[in-house]
């Protein structure tokens, strides 16, 4: 009986128990480590049952602490890639032009700002569009807000980007609204794209100075560190 007391207990304390790894590059991951190969690698599983593997080059050390909900939560967080401070993103994609004035085109856009808790980011970019038909360039810079639905490594997010291409060839307002969904630090996103472009027309007998909007409808994969 005397044993049995003796091992509940020890088994209680060891539930009650958690690996911490600290790696080098900062992070912390809390769990159970389940797998180890001395001076190669490791494995943890977290509170949220996700595992990851690190070699022990990336480990600075591993100790172990108490663990409770608050810790369980803040590994569930470390993990979502969703902390707060500098965020960036970069995109590659492809709008196909709709409409009239539409022209497709390629995008290479970069975006960096600050997350301020697991859902929101506010930040600024620049972009390069490629339009093929017209072979022109338009060169977007907007302000950006992105929002994510879930505090997980797997969530659905909305976007919206607003500015104004200020080059001669593609002169005019910008604006991006998409949806999309986060893979770990890859993402994947649909959405519409509406640039303004002035435009002058002239042949003798008519002349015409305004602007329409080159729109289209556009997918773009893009990682976020």
């Amino acid at each position: 009986m005397l044993l049995l007391f003796v091992g509940s207990i020890t088994v209680g304390v060891a539930q009650n128990v958690q690996e911490v790894v600290y790696l080098k590059n900062g992070s912390i991951v809390r769990g159970v480590v389940i797998e180890q190969v001395p001076g190669v690698s490791l494995k943890v599983q977290t509170a949220d049952g996700s595992i990851f593997a690190y070699q022990m080059s990336e480990v600075e050390k591993i100790t172990k602490e108490a663990a409770n909900f608050k810790m369980r939560t803040n590994t569930f967080n470390n993990n979502s890639g969703n902390e707060t401070g500098y965020k960036g993103f970069v995109d590659l994609g492809y709008t196909l032009g709709v409409g009239a004035w539409g022209v497709d085109r390629v995008e290479l856009s970069t975006s960096h700002g600050y997350q301020f808790n697991p859902y929101l980011y506010v930040g600024a970019g620049v972009g390069v569009n490629y339009y093929f038909d017209a072979e022109v360039v338009g060169l977007p810079i907007f302000a950006h807000v992105r929002g994510n639905i879930l505090d997980n490594s797997i969530s659905p997010y909305v976007d919206f980007r607003i500015g104004y291409s200020p080059l001669k060839d593609v002169q005019g307002l910008y604006m991006a609204p998409s949806v999309g969904c986060k893979i770990y630090s890859f993402n994947v996103s649909i959405g519409y794209v509406m640039q303004k472009a002035k435009y002058i027309y002239d042949d003798g007998y008519y002349y015409l100075d305004g602007s329409e909007n080159c729109g289209g409808f556009s997918i773009k994969v893009g990682y976020e560190f």
